[in-house]
């Protein structure tokens, strides 16, 4: 069983949330408790807007059930036309991530006797905003989200994957059921990625001197994604092409596989240099390769247009256009990462900042 930093937060909010309302004088310790369940989130960012439409939602609630009790009372009717029209005010506001909390809010007061009705009404909303505040400062304070390193570590295992498979197919030495299984697996990383970064992007620097360095790393980030996504393509399309790839000419895969080995080993020293483990200004493999990569081009334009594959075989002369696209496609994005590294690397990179790509791996 794996404990995570939010799961122990969160634990550690309702104990407090529960020993301050209980200190407080305040009986109805429960709703602090559900509220601190409520407002824990995964990123400090979010904790803060949670806090924010948790209170308006909060007000709200109470406000609606203090009015249509005073007016018309609390039957059960009165409750459920007073907790559509709060569902309807928050929905209009674009508040519905509180609309569960904020509902009980309105259900729990209103259900109250009427000697104690005003007294019971500032208790519970009391009590729910300590619970709230008291999540937002515990995620504040305590074990602070570090999901940089998070990200790092799947985009690096994953791309490492992927060109291992992608140096496998063109050599002819991968298993199709395998490789479609691991595609999967790959796929399934992205969306990890994409979720770590949305978080990494969302947490706020509250320095002034360190917040551009973050939005540019950042950019960084969201390009080393995009440029993995980019590999994946293209190991996709090398698989999904196997047999038309296989009956490529022999001097066209070895030009295949040499200009691939270029942009592969460019690949992962781009991510050493961001780990500041390889010179930024090394890496030129683009700058230094023209003529090649001219030479590249035209073998696929020749062998795309042969006349046999035209007529008798257009799949093959297809199968060729796939792949000379997803393998620019993949040096596009590659050139464009390895700018923006090196650029963050010469004017942004703070070297206490680095991350491992040894230590600390999660699987």
């Amino acid at each position: 069983m794996k404990l995570g930093a939010r799961t122990l937060k969160t634990g550690l909010a309702i104990a407090i949330a529960l020993y301050l309302t209980h200190l407080a004088g305040i009986t109805y310790v429960t709703f602090a408790a559900i509220s601190a369940v409520f407002a824990m989130q995964p990123s400090v960012k979010r904790s803060l807007k949670t806090l924010k439409d948790q209170t308006i939602g909060n007000l709200l609630g109470a406000g609606i059930a203090i009015g249509a009790f005073l007016t018309v009372g609390n039957s059960f009717v009165v409750i459920g036309i007073a907790a559509i029209i709060l569902i309807a005010i928050l929905n209009r506001f674009r508040l519905d991530s509180v609309i569960g909390l904020a509902t009980v809010t309105l259900i729990v007061v209103m259900m109250t006797s009427e000697d104690s009705f005003m007294l019971y009404a500032l208790l519970r909303f009391s009590s729910t905003m300590i619970g709230i505040l008291t999540a937002f400062i515990v995620n504040t304070i305590f074990f602070p989200p570090r999901y940089e390193e998070k990200l790092y570590h799947v985009v690096d295992y994953a791309t490492t994957e992927i060109l291992k498979w992608i140096r496998a197919s063109v050599r002819k030495n991968t298993e199709y059921p395998f490789l479609k299984k691991d595609l999967k697996w790959v796929k399934k990383q992205m969306e990890k990625m994409d979720f770590y970064y949305s978080l990494f992007s969302e947490e706020d620097v509250y320095f002034r001197k360190t917040r551009f360095q973050n939005l540019r790393k950042v950019v960084v980030y969201r390009q080393m994604i995009s440029t993995t996504k980019a590999a994946y393509n293209l190991l996709k399309t090398i698989h999904n092409n196997e047999n038309a790839f296989n009956n490529f000419p022999p001097e066209l895969r070895i030009l295949i596989r040499e200009r691939l080995e270029t942009l592969l080993s460019a690949h992962e020293q781009i991510l050493l240099k961001f780990n500041g483990r390889v010179p930024a200004g090394s890496v030129n493999f683009i700058a230094n390769n023209r003529s090649l990569r001219k030479e590249f081009m035209q073998s696929f334009f020749d062998e795309a247009s042969t006349e046999e594959n035209i007529k008798d075989d257009y799949l093959q002369s297809n199968s060729v256009i796939h792949i000379m696209s997803s393998i620019l496609n993949y040096e596009e994005y590659l050139e464009h990462l390895n700018a923006l590294v090196t650029s963050y690397k010469g004017n942004h990179w703070n070297p206490s900042s680095d991350i491992s790509n040894i230590e600390n791996v999660e699987q």
